[in-house]
């Protein structure tokens, strides 16, 4: 009976349980559950994942740290089975215990599953979800974070006010100074981002997230050219118990600052530091070029190439090197391809270093091609006996670096242990036995070569070898006479003799040269590289149709009284150039509403004039329009209009000109395809 009334009592209890109840004992009871069952387990695996990720995050030295750790895709791989665990647990309370008063804190930490996963989409709907039931600061700074690592700075900033809106602890406060650091950082402010992280700074403990902090700032007063502020915060970062490769890459940036270069050589030396010498080269790299020592950057950033896992970074720096102060562009182009290969997606230099791997690689294509060009107009005046003789040398030159190149054979030396009394039964090793037998073969055989049927006995052996070694000798003779004659005359064809050959030529040669200049400009952005292959251009080919652009690319290279010079021989030997136009534009800025409207009117007027067969008022009253409103809306249609006029004038050339123009300069205008057509019929 007593035992019924137990069970009876028990059934009772659970009854009054209902996770739908809101009974005062029901609530308690999925209170207790929901807090010391399944949000105690999912917050154990959620710092154990925190902890992992912050130990497991690789560091790219070589650039400035990002204050916030990126999200990582990878991450979710090598813990997969805890994630979906953490995910489980907290689904769980959802599941069991609905009216609990950790509802909202399940949720968090599915929004936290779902970060770890790397599920964005998930994880913000899951956030909002969460303010939606009720305002917490986690949710709001999940959703902080996430928007500026998607750089989706509008919508981080209503976030923000709302953040401001609401109490934070003193953990709150830190991730939220820690995150507001960030995005100063990431719209490229690093005076407002260290201002913020020395606010930060203050609710943050001694250990590697303080000490990484401290790096931090350093690396961003060294960005900014504060160099003893930066020393300093180097020196708070030893200061805040580190691990160890922030302790080396600190006690590298201190020294490196202080320019002890003897600290850096000797850590070289150091055999401890075997696995981190490419940081170290790296360090010495920066001090010389620091001090303009671009040689010795070179040499050693060069070293620091070898075996280091950031050599993409590398890579890249030393294309800037080579492009901006060595002005070597080929060894830019090479280094820029090597950094777009060893760079990760992730990398915040990485759709750059793609950019300028395609933009160089035209360079270098580009400037082989001006090379061969120019090589075959060079040789093309040489008689046949000195190409003869050209073609000769050339041959044993290269016979000469195949046989510099080849690789040295080296006869590998073994070194034979003596025989024992029983291994020497065995007739091969038994040296005695050996030398006995080979005196009786020669004996019986003669001194034979090693060979097929070497037994026959009428065999006549050194006539044999010495025959087929002379035929031998004489087909290898014959054959490499032949193919040194075909050789010779291929090579012959390539090189232009007759004059249309040679204007062939000539015009690649031109157009490459055009080419490069423009692209050293508009897309290197290499002044030096556009002015000696402009100004080639226009030594070289003083009748080029490319003239008129090409003193525009050299006006905007240079500065003062050259800069001016060119103006004026761009706006006197081309008047009517669209190109003229842009260089008003670009010292007038952009028009009023105003002169818009007045130009549009004196574009009608034109038009009119055009209509009514005037062409000569037309153009004349297009090139006004053009001076007096440069940069105008209609400047594709003005600039049409002039070709228009031009052909009904039957000034055909300078309508070609004018065409070309405006498709170079216009490539999206609606009057692109009549055009081209009208090029088209032009060329025929």
């Amino acid at each position: 009976m007593q035992r019924l009334l137990v069970l009876l009592f028990l059934a009772l209890s659970t009854w009054s349980c209902s996770q739908y109840s809101n009974k005062p004992m029901a609530v308690a009871f999925h209170n207790v559950n929901a807090k010391y069952n399944a949000i105690w387990q999912a917050s154990r695996l959620d710092k154990e994942l925190q902890r992992k990720q912050f130990s497991q995050r690789k560091e790219s030295y070589n650039s400035t740290l990002p204050i916030i750790i990126p999200l990582d895709s990878s991450f979710k791989q090598s813990n997969e089975k805890d994630i979906k665990e953490l995910i489980r647990k907290a689904s769980l309370v959802i599941d069991r215990h609905q009216n609990s008063h950790f509802i909202v804190d399940a949720y968090l930490l599915i929004g936290k599953g779902r970060l770890y996963q790397y599920d964005l989409k998930n994880a913000i709907e899951t956030y909002k979800y969460i303010n939606s039931l009720e305002i917490r600061p986690e949710a709001l700074l999940a959703l902080y974070e996430i928007y500026l690592q998607q750089r989706e700075f509008s919508a981080a900033e209503k976030i923000e006010e709302f953040i401001n809106e609401n109490p934070l602890n003193a953990n709150e406060r830190k991730q939220f100074l820690l995150l507001k650091a960030y995005s100063f950082q990431l719209l490229n402010e690093p005076i407002k981002a260290v201002a913020i992280l020395q606010e930060a700074s203050k609710y943050l403990k001694k250990g590697d997230e303080k000490a990484r902090i401290s790096f931090i700032m350093g690396q961003l007063f060294s960005d900014n050219n504060q160099p003893n502020l930066a020393l300093e915060s180097y020196k708070t970062t030893l200061n805040n118990k580190p691990g160890y490769d922030l302790q080396l890459q600190a006690s590298l940036a201190i020294y490196q600052l202080e320019g002890n270069i003897t600290a850096l050589e000797n850590m070289i030396k150091d055999p401890k530091h075997e696995d981190n010498l490419s940081f170290i080269y790296v360090k010495i790299g920066q001090y010389y070029y620091a001090k303009k020592d671009f040689k010795k950057a070179k040499e050693n950033w060069e070293k620091g190439g070898e075996n280091n896992p950031n050599k993409g970074e590398l890579y890249f720096q030393l294309g800037g090197l080579f492009a901006k102060q060595m002005k070597d562009y080929d060894l830019a182009a090479h280094y820029y391809d090597s950094a777009a290969t060893y760079l990760a997606s992730s990398h915040p230099d990485y759709a750059k270093a793609q950019k300028l791997k395609k933009s160089w690689g035209t360079y270098s294509s580009l400037s082989n091609q001006i090379t061969l060009q120019d090589s075959l107009l060079r040789i093309s005046k040489l008689s046949p006996a000195a190409l003869h003789s050209l073609f000769l040398n050339q041959q044993k030159k290269d016979t000469t670096t195949k046989v510099t190149n080849a690789p040295v054979k080296i006869t590998p030396v073994f070194t034979r242990r003596p025989f024992s009394t029983d291994q020497q039964n065995f007739y091969f090793n038994n040296v005695q036995a050996r030398i006995q037998g080979s005196i009786e073969f020669n004996n019986r055989w003669g001194n034979r070569t090693l060979e097929d049927f070497w037994n026959r006995r009428n065999k006549n052996v050194s006539l044999s070898v010495s025959t087929e070694a002379d035929r031998s000798t004489e087909k290898s003779v014959t054959k490499n006479t032949i193919s040194k004659d075909k050789a010779e005359e291929n090579w012959l064809k390539a090189i232009p003799t007759s004059a249309a050959d040679k204007a062939k030529v000539a015009k690649i040669k031109e157009e490459s040269l055009y080419k490069l200049g423009k692209l050293a400009r508009l897309e290197l952005v290499e002044n030096e590289l556009a002015n000696t292959a402009l100004k080639r251009l226009l030594a070289e080919y003083p009748s080029t149709g490319y003239e008129a652009e090409a003193l525009y690319i050299l006006y905007l290279s240079n500065e003062g009284a050259i800069k001016t010079s060119y103006r004026s021989t761009l706006f006197e030997r081309y008047p009517s150039s669209y190109f003229k136009t842009m260089i008003l534009k670009l010292e007038n800025g952009a028009l009023s509403e105003n002169k818009e409207i007045q130009a549009q009117k004196k574009y009608e007027e034109a038009y009119e004039r055009f209509k009514e067969k005037e062409f000569s008022t037309c153009f004349d009253s297009c090139l006004l329009i053009q001076q007096n409103y440069p940069g105008s809306k209609l400047e594709d249609k003005i600039v049409f209009l002039m070709a228009l006029s031009k052909a009904g004038m039957h000034e055909i050339t300078e309508c070609k000109r004018l065409l070309e123009e405006f498709m170079i300069s216009f490539p999206t205008s609606p009057l692109l395809k009549e055009a081209t057509e009208m090029l088209k019929v032009i060329n025929k």
